[in-house]
């Protein structure tokens, strides 16, 4: 880190952050005339040289000063005439809202011949920026405003062709986007706080970039996807080189449900899908054409979607090739009024993608009503007598049961059962019953003459921990099926449960009944992530 002093408000605050690989570059401000601002050039022209290296710039700026000109006349020492981050990749502005200059609005024109040059700086200082994002800070601002932040915007994202938008906070922001400076923009990007307004400017962005776009990501509180596939004149729109579609709305009220004529297909070349959403179609639209090129599936199920996909017959063993990930996600209390049984809900998960190696049975607590489930005591403990469907599965590696308690024999039936099982995220609930005749004291013993070796392919265990778990029955379940499993050598934990865990892993290695096994289990204090 290079040593200067925090500066107050108004231009150039240098942080430089040598760290390999995240090395930023962060732009503040200080008043012209300060002694801070006079100090900053000497040093900023001693270290410009190692500026190479770095890869991402933050700049915080009081857009007002952008519009009035003091911005230009603050920076330009700074950037004019030299390639200050030549091969940062990335800028992120941060916008906040300073005391408004009447000369702005009294002259239009030339704050707009000022945001041109601002923009040229930029583009002189990082000449191999690929990607703006832009961050404004502030929840109301005078309605004048509004035009001349949508066109620095819009000049800023012409930079790099890449869009990423996101409101802070509860941001009430207007903003008259100029749509005819974004073109062929191949990744937009919107993070909308509730409250955020023009949700139509964004659609009809996105619209306009169909033909370019390679990368579509939303968050709000309630995402009308018929805004993005049908323009104004009802005509359904093809966005062929798109390859990710990220949808996640907070709201889930009801809304229309949109019929695709069956001849439209609007995302041919889709390799990554995640929705969590309310399935916006009649149809299966959303996933016409694709079979081929899907890699990744995200989707929330509700009854709709349920039915669809077993009616249009959408995914079949062989129909997506390339398929490797799958999450089914649900709401909470969701799952039985979706399917009669847990056996019915596990057979309709193993047939979507039923050769992808990725596995992720989902479930999460959405609504705040009470737990329902199929009987289970907790969660979704009900899903345990389904779990021999997955028996001999020649095709999961990676395996997430978030919401399942399992008990330690539930755990070796699914390590055991699933010959390429490396990676298993799920909650332990101790041991279960005992086998007949085993005291507890003598089931490292058991344990290992019984099932060692298996699970070969076994590294990581990443465990959910609920309220009720008991942690120190967690430790030694861990340390019993690392006696059976040789390469099984991390055990994943919350950071806030950490450090309890790993005391007491240390305690239960060094006691009576795990001491013989001593040097095998001490690789679990030292393996961390990276080993999986």
């Amino acid at each position: 880190m290079f040593p200067l002093q925090k500066l107050p408000l108004h231009i150039v605050k240098l942080i430089v952050d040598y760290v390999v690989g995240s090395s930023r570059l962060v732009f503040d401000g200080v008043e012209e005339n300060s002694q801070a601002y006079k100090k900053l050039l000497w040093p900023l022209q001693w270290v410009r040289r190692n500026f190479w290296m770095v890869k991402s710039v933050d700049i915080e700026l009081d857009e007002w000063s952008i519009y009035s000109g003091k911005a230009l006349e603050r920076l330009a020492p700074v950037l004019i005439g030299d390639r200050l981050v030549p091969l940062t990749h990335t800028i992120t502005f941060l916008f906040v809202s300073g005391k408004p200059d009447p000369n702005v609005e009294a002259y239009p024109v030339s704050a707009n011949i000022k945001i041109d040059i601002f923009v040229d700086m930029i583009k002189q200082m990082a000449p191999m920026v690929s990607e703006i994002r832009v961050r404004p800070k502030y929840f109301d601002r005078p309605p004048g405003i509004t035009t001349h932040f949508g066109s620095l915007i819009s000049q800023l994202y012409s930079i790099a062709g890449r869009m990423d938008y996101a409101t802070v906070g509860e941001a009430t922001v207007p903003v008259e986007l100029t749509l005819e400076r974004f073109n062929n923009l191949t990744h937009v990007k919107f993070s909308l706080a509730r409250g955020t307004r023009n949700w139509d400017q964004f659609a009809r962005l996105t619209q306009q970039n169909a033909s370019t776009l390679q990368s579509i990501d939303i968050e709000y509180q309630a995402i009308d996807v018929c805004d993005l596939v049908k323009d104004s004149a009802g005509r359904f729109l093809t966005y062929p080189h798109l390859l990710k579609l990220r949808m996640i709305e907070s709201l889930g009220n009801y809304r229309r449900r949109l019929s695709v004529p069956s001849d439209v297909v609007m995302f041919p070349s889709l390799e990554k899908l995640f929705a969590r959403l309310q399935y916006p179609f009649d149809d299966d639209a959303l996933f016409r054409g694709n079979a081929a090129t899907l890699k990744s599936l995200d989707l929330l199920l509700d009854g709709q979607t349920v039915s669809m996909l077993s009616r249009r017959n959408v995914f079949t063993v062989d129909s997506h090739p390339k398929l490797q990930q799958v999450n089914l996600v649900y709401l909470d209390g969701a799952l039985p009024e979706l399917f009669p049984t847990v056996v019915k809900y596990m057979q309709f998960a193993l047939s979507i993608g039923p050769k992808a190696p990725v596995r992720d049975f989902g479930g999460f607590f959405a609504s705040a009503g009470p737990v329902r489930d199929y009987g289970g005591f907790l969660g979704n403990s009900g899903l345990v007598p389904a779990l021999p469907l997955l028996n001999d599965n020649p095709y999961i590696q990676v395996l997430s049961l978030p919401n399942v308690p399992l008990t330690f024999w539930d755990v070796i039936d699914l390590v055991k059962s699933l010959p390429l099982l490396t990676d298993l995220y799920a909650y332990p609930m101790g041991f279960g019953p005992l086998p007949s005749g085993v005291a507890k004291s003598k089931l490292p013993e058991y344990v290992r003459s019984k099932y060692a070796p298996m699970g070969e392919r076994f590294r990581c265990w990443y465990l959910k921990l609920h309220i009720i778990t008991d942690l120190p029955l967690a430790v030694k379940c861990v340390l019993l099926l690392a006696l059976v499993c040789p390469n099984f050598d991390y055990a994943a934990i919350e950071p806030s449960n950490r450090v309890e865990f790993m005391e007491l892993m240390k305690k239960a290695i060094s006691s009576k009944e795990f001491k013989p096994y001593r040097p095998r289990l001490r690789r679990l204090l030292f393996r961390g992530p990276q080993n999986c």
